[in-house]
């Protein structure tokens, strides 16, 4: 059954060919199925802009995916729709001990971010504490270099900054940090995400990480199930001019 997700724009189907052009592998992997949107609406965007697509739900406690039973539901049902890519973006830094690994072999890849750090939601305000910004700032550092040294497959929105932080991001994301962000994820095989949902990493990240030789992803992370034209990925892609072998290919 069709969803009523409606047609993409002439631009995106244009910038869609240009890079397809340049044999450049188009996915969004960073499509929640939450809020309405579904496995079939997904599908659905996938077959009108020519941009392969994901599924992914949130695994950890007390989010949607708590235990293997629920991981392996949402496996299963995503595998009655083989043209797409099936994910978690998992939330506990315990994930690859507390699922089963054999379901974690049938995923086709995981993803993960910073915006939660120690059971707190950083993009909530009220959840969380920095009154000792030093202190914050440097525990919030090795939670993102811890993260990357986890298996995962997508580092998603690089450089995040909670809003109580944003006055510190200058000062707080240097180069010699970014550089060491980028090294971890060419080391350990993680892409890095231009997202089209969010105001980090800015582009001059972005080009750093494909001088330096790092895969890059791109997604949406919807919060409902309109359609979404990726203009900001779609846009630096072409703008930073990548190669097929700038970007995660599954």
């Amino acid at each position: 059954m069709k969803s009523n997700i409606p047609e993409p724009s002439q631009n995106m189907l244009d910038q869609v060919k240009r890079l397809k052009e340049k044999a450049i592998p188009l996915a969004d992997y960073n499509i929640h199925i939450r809020s309405g949107m579904s496995f079939e609406k997904a599908l659905d965007w996938a077959q009108k802009t020519g941009i392969r697509s994901s599924a992914i739900e949130n695994q950890g406690r007390d989010w949607p995916l708590s235990d293997n039973t629920a991981v392996k539901t949402f496996i299963e049902d995503g595998k009655r729709f083989p043209e797409l890519l099936i994910g978690l973006q998992v939330n506990g830094r315990d994930w690859y001990q507390v699922i089963d690994p054999s379901l974690i072999k049938q995923l086709d890849f995981v993803l993960s971010d910073t915006m939660v750090m120690d059971g707190q939601k950083l993009w909530l305000e009220d959840a969380y504490c920095t009154e000792d910004e030093e202190a914050w700032l440097q525990k919030y550092y090795a939670h993102n270099l811890q993260i990357l040294n986890e298996p995962i497959t997508i580092f998603a929105n690089p450089l995040y900054l909670p809003r109580k932080m944003m006055h510190r991001y200058e000062d707080f994301w240097t180069i010699e940090r970014q550089l060491t962000i980028i090294d971890l994820a060419i080391k350990n095989n993680i892409a890095l995400e231009i997202q089209s949902k969010t105001q980090f990493p800015h582009i001059g990240f972005v080009k750093l990480a494909i001088e330096k030789g790092a895969m890059i992803s791109i997604g949406r992370n919807n919060i409902d199930d309109r359609a979404d034209e990726l203009k900001r990925p779609l846009d630096w892609l072409e703008e930073l001019c990548v190669k097929p072998e700038n970007m995660l290919n599954i």
